[in-house]
């Protein structure tokens, strides 16, 4: 799931802007919209079913038409819903406001202090046509949901790991993901070529962008139980030996 983030002062035509973008993206996939309501806190429709059920406590209320469902739940930090957004499927989420957030982003409008400025004012055919200058995140369930796209594969196995080894400065988790992101990418191309007919994925979670810990993600795709268990195995030992490797030259 790519996340695109938004930012500007009020007035600057955020919306607007993502108004016109969220065409263009659901050419390539399901895309969500998460905004930050700041100080004004939104009101449910009063004396509704659903309204009542979430007042009395309930984790999560539901509505759902002939269109469309209603939810909510008692989810508020961005972790949470790019968890759940990610398991359904999305491919794109646009992320409006939390102006001092750490992610990449587009500023609509004038935001000096702004941080990470991919594009600044930009069309949005330019967004468009950057769109891999945003970073990727991925739950668990969403990467194995991305790996089940491809055809043929009936059997699929997933798994994290924690990946502190860059240590608990943010210059050095950043210096972390600049080097194990093409070591990850050698693993799984290396892996990969040694079984046929399987699929894998490896993706290196930045938890500095998301407030989360650093973690790899990894799954396999296989026609066969066997070929999946076989494969699995064999990219954790390589994914391992990668960890014990980093932690040996660091150290």
């Amino acid at each position: 799931m790519r996340v695109i983030h938004i930012a500007g002062t009020s007035g600057s035509g955020k919306t607007t802007f993502i108004r016109a973008l969220i065409p263009l993206l659901e050419l390539g996939g399901a895309t969500a919209v998460v905004k930050h309501l700041g100080h004004h806190d939104y009101l449910l429709e009063a004396g509704k079913d659903t309204t009542l059920f979430f007042g009395e406590g309930a984790t999560a209320s539901a509505g759902v038409d002939s269109e469309k469902t209603v939810l909510v739940f008692r989810k508020n930090s961005l972790a949470q819903i790019f968890s759940f957004l990610s398991s359904m499927g999305t491919r794109y989420v646009l992320v409006e406001g939390w102006k001092t957030l750490p992610l990449p982003k587009v500023v609509i409008g004038t935001l000096p202090e702004a941080g990470g400025v991919v594009h600044t004012n930009p069309t949005v055919g330019q967004v468009i046509e950057s769109l891999e200058k945003f970073p990727l995140y991925y739950s668990l369930e969403g990467l194995t949901r991305e790996l089940e796209s491809a055809q043929g594969q009936k059997v699929v196995l997933a798994g994290s790991y924690p990946a502190r080894a860059g240590g608990d400065a943010p210059e050095s988790r950043r210096e972390f993901y600049l080097r194990f992101s093409p070591i990850l990418t050698e693993i799984s191309r290396d892996t990969a070529s040694c079984f046929e007919e399987v699929q894998m994925m490896l993706h290196l979670h930045q938890g500095l962008l998301f407030s989360e810990e650093d973690a790899v993600l990894m799954a396999v795709g296989a026609k066969s139980p066997e070929a999946a268990i076989r494969a699995f195995t064999s990219l954790q030992g390589r994914l391992l030996s990668a960890f014990d490797t980093d932690s040996s030259d660091k150290g």
